[in-house]
């Protein structure tokens, strides 16, 4: 459910330094910061912000933070009106790609690197610091991976059918007619938003077909998204819709729609990313959550890259460029504790695995977490098309491109040839070639 709402939470600015490279506003004076927030309070995946944000007042009670939150595209499209209009908030939740381009194309966006220590960025998954700007400029800081791939297993609807776990696509499709016949859904998935089509499944499988060196080729223009890899991975998907592997009507569903399905037992698998395990464990019977496994994809026919996902850098919130003196330093308090070690505990704690390198002998890592944890560390990521390729390409035709296909109307070649036609004449990959 998509949700918008304001919530005021008062504050000045502390005096203190925190030792993470800001400096003290000199005069002391209260500051407040407007926030806009990708973020549905609504949904138990949000539990722990909450939590964050009392525990931020509690050490900085003289920073006043103005809230809002919008979730789902209503954020991007309201957003990109105020990047038009040149007038955005202090903080804003930003992606390191192509998904936040209308903002960082213009500028809009500071650069952290001035407040990244080496002793600062040492604490943290390396990972997040490859370079995020043309020139090298750090935006955010990621609290976690989206590892956008990832396959949920109900064990024990498993065992009560007869089920192993399946190695390949076609042995998961094998099993459809048993699941069907005991009223169950197979893979439980929603695409109502669009996106997720695209993030989490044609990405994991064009990661498969092709791999991120094709798919270099391919923002570039020395390959082609009509080429074989891409035509091939969209089919995979049109195959999922006709052997019935998703529930009726994928199409009309939201996504807690779906994972909502898998929690109340009636489905047998779950097609989700891996941020999805806290929300399930918030939402799911405790002896039920501990029935639940996780697993790669499983392997596709013709598929050159064997077990791989897809993945890119969480969002997080980033800094207005046009921020200096006080409010820059109450912002920079408030991103680095949030995303900082007391932060990141508070998100370990309700189920997310951040990029901040904790000490998880402090942590009762339940089963599912711990799965998790061990499969992403076994496997190679590919890149997610929305972190790579502009927005307006993906949004535009891209997204209901893939819904058409899977409803029918419109062939994977025919939905290949308009991306790459609109990806040559437009996307600002091609002209960076």
């Amino acid at each position: 459910m998509k949700i918008c709402k304001k919530v005021f939470i008062a504050a000045l600015v502390a005096l203190a330094t925190m030792g993470l490279g800001a400096q003290t506003s000199s005069s002391g004076a209260p500051v407040t910061l407007t926030v806009y927030m990708q973020n549905d309070l609504a949904n138990p995946q949000s539990a722990y912000w909450p939590v964050t944000v009392e525990a931020f007042q509690k050490k900085y009670p003289n920073i006043k933070l103005e809230f809002e939150y919008v979730s789902g595209e209503e954020f991007h499209q309201k957003f990109q009106a105020m990047a038009a209009s040149g007038d955005i908030p202090d903080l804003f939740t930003c992606y390191a790609g192509a998904r936040s381009g209308y903002i960082l194309d213009r500028g809009m966006v500071k650069d952290l690197r001035p407040y990244l220590t080496e002793s600062f960025k040492k604490q943290y998954n390396p990972a997040i610091w490859q370079p995020q700007g043309p020139n090298g400029e750090i935006y955010i800081i990621s609290p976690n991976m989206a590892v956008c791939t990832v396959v949920y297993i109900n064990t024990k609807l498993q065992k009560q059918l007869g089920l192993s776990t399946p190695k390949t696509l076609d042995e998961m499709i094998a099993q459809v007619p048993k699941i069907r016949a005991a009223g169950l859904t197979p893979l439980a998935f929603g695409n109502k938003a669009q996106w997720q089509a695209q993030s989490l499944c044609l990405s994991m499988l064009v990661d498969r077909m092709g791999g991120t060196a094709w798919f270099d080729k391919a923002m570039k223009g020395t390959a082609k998204f009509t080429d074989k890899p891409f035509v091939d991975a969209i089919a995979v998907i049109k195959k999922m819709v006709d052997t019935k592997l998703f529930p009726a009507g994928v199409n009309q569903l939201e996504g807690p729609q779906a994972w909502g399905e898998f929690v109340q037992g009636k489905a047998v698998y779950l097609l989700d990313a891996g941020w999805r395990i806290s929300a399930l464990k918030a939402a799911a019977n405790p002896a039920d959550y501990a029935n639940y496994a996780v697993m790669a994809f499983p392997a596709v026919a013709g598929e050159v890259n064997h077990g791989s996902s897809a993945a890119t850098l969480g969002e997080a919130l980033a800094m207005n460029t046009k921020l200096s003196g006080a409010k820059a330093d109450a912002a920079w308090k408030f991103l680095s504790f949030i995303y900082g070690q007391e932060g990141c505990e508070i998100l370990m704690k309700y189920g997310t695995v951040p990029t901040y390198k904790l000490d998880y002998s402090k942590f009762e890592i339940d089963s599912l977490t711990r799965q998790y944890i061990d499969l992403i560390n076994s496997q190679t990521m590919g890149y997610v098309i929305d972190a790579k390729m502009d927005s307006e390409g993906v949004n535009n035709i891209l997204n209901p491109g893939l819904q058409a296909v899977m409803m029918g109307t419109k062939t994977p070649a025919q939905l290949a040839a308009e991306y790459e036609a609109w990806v040559a004449a437009n996307d600002s990959n091609r002209r960076k070639k």
